[in-house]
């Protein structure tokens, strides 16, 4: 159950920004230098920022923006990007298949 997002991922060096094909905030935008911050947020982007710190090693911060997923490494993480993306993408799916 769920829909899975489509990811443009552009890197930049230590930073990766990932282009949603929908909104995960409001256009404010909101900054989560850890996952203590990222656990207080109640809402989608406090809830993604939050996994993704659970998920992946290294992340320095995470900015998000509307469709746009800001993350910075402590280290330069050069085209290992895959995991993050399958998180990115399957954020909304709630209920996977059964493979048996």
């Amino acid at each position: 159950m769920g829909q899975i997002i489509e990811v443009k991922t552009t890197k930049l060096n230590k930073t990766v920004i990932f282009d949603l094909n929908r909104s995960v905030s409001g256009q404010e935008g909101m900054n989560f230098s850890n996952i203590s911050e990222a656990s207080l947020v109640p809402d989608v982007s406090g809830q993604l920022a939050l996994k993704l710190f659970q998920e992946i090693n290294d992340i320095d911060c995470i900015f998000i923006q509307s469709n746009i997923v800001t993350v910075n490494f402590r280290r330069n993480i050069g085209n290992d990007t895959a995991k993050i993306e399958d998180t990115l993408k399957n954020f909304f799916i709630f209920y996977k298949e059964n493979s048996n």
